[in-house]
């Protein structure tokens, strides 16, 4: 069953500079229950479109498209509505843990400003405090149970510690209790694994997969890292500079990887054998004046004519392996 159905995404932003065209024609489904990772270069898209789910982009923005959860449009909802579906349904895992969490509150206050203002677009100050009052124990009971689950010995020193007395590791943890004491239906995880060290992020990835799998939620997990990919996501998605290039299962896209991007990915990896690092010659693109065609053309070893004028289509190739690439077939 789909969960969650991108068609035709659009996605402009207007600076000093001009026009970026961000995210051009991106369409893609989430089934309920898996896991799906968005893979590519920083500056792809992959964050952008986790704030057009979670509507957080200017009104301008979305140029065209719909997001649909469980059938609704998203996008067509007022805001009223979005952010009861928002609250109740969608749970979200920021990059760096020391700047989503405010180190003026404790990790307690943080839970119960969570639970108090779910669902909620605006809050006064009297019904705020009124719920505080009355939810708060509750909240720290039902805190506690959820710091134990992502493996926190000592939940009671944790809630009423502030940031700075925490390590990164563990701030993490306490956002990742946060995403899924609500028992989301779709969580949305955005690199949150990139600022520790790689002992700890193999603690976290382990957490994450085993809760998923605990909780049956889904999970949409953005990485810039093709093995983090593999190790979190049944499905993964290739992304660059803001369309969709390829779709596969996670082992599809490792041992047979079908679009040049992909592939160039996977050989700048580097590998305990050693060996020569060939890397993606070149940069990402201009958004305010993009490639015409593909494009991924101007850094593309097998690009050829049809590449610099009209931007590949995603096509089945196999089964559930989709690639947008004129030349599939054609390179040696």
């Amino acid at each position: 069953m789909v969960l969650l159905e991108i068609r035709d995404l659009y996605v402009d932003f207007r600076t000093v500079d001009g026009l970026a065209k961000v995210i051009e024609d991106v369409s893609f489904d989430v089934k309920e229950g898996e896991s799906l990772a968005l893979v590519g270069e920083s500056g792809c898209g992959k964050t952008t479109i986790i704030k057009a789910i979670l509507k957080i982009l200017p009104d301008y923005a979305i140029v065209k498209g719909s997001i649909r959860f469980r059938g609704i449009d998203l996008l067509k909802l007022k805001e009223e509505e979005f952010y009861k579906i928002k609250g109740k349904e969608f749970s979200y895992i920021p990059q760096e843990p020391l700047t989503a969490l405010s180190p003026l509150y404790t990790i307690a206050d943080h839970f119960i400003d969570l639970f108090v203002s779910s669902g909620r677009r605006k809050i006064g100050w009297f019904e705020y405090g009124s719920l505080r009052k009355k939810m708060a124990s509750e909240i720290l009971e039902k805190a506690a149970e959820y710091l134990r689950i992502v493996k926190i010995p000592d939940p009671d020193r944790v809630l009423n510690s502030y940031t700075i007395q925490l390590s990164g590791g563990m701030l993490q943890r306490c956002l990742i209790a946060m995403a899924i004491a609500k028992n989301p239906s779709l969580i949305l995880a955005d690199e949150p694994t990139t600022a520790l060290d790689v002992i700890t992020q193999k603690e976290i990835l382990g957490l994450m997969r085993d809760l998923k799998e605990r909780l049956r939620t889904t999970l949409i997990y953005i990485t810039h890292n093709l093995g983090v990919a593999r190790e979190i996501a049944e499905r993964i998605i290739v992304m660059y500079a803001g369309r969709i290039v390829e779709i596969a299962s996670s082992e599809d896209v490792l041992l047979n990887p079908l679009h040049p991007y992909t592939r160039g990915l996977i050989e700048s990896i580097p590998k305990l054998t050693g060996g020569e690092l060939k890397g993606i010659e070149g940069g990402v693109i201009n958004y305010y004046d993009p490639p015409k065609g593909c494009r991924f053309h101007p850094r593309c070893p097998f690009a050829k004519e049809p590449c610099r004028k009209e931007a590949p289509k995603l096509v089945k190739v196999d089964h559930e392996h989709l690639v947008a690439c004129h030349i599939i077939g054609e390179r040696t």
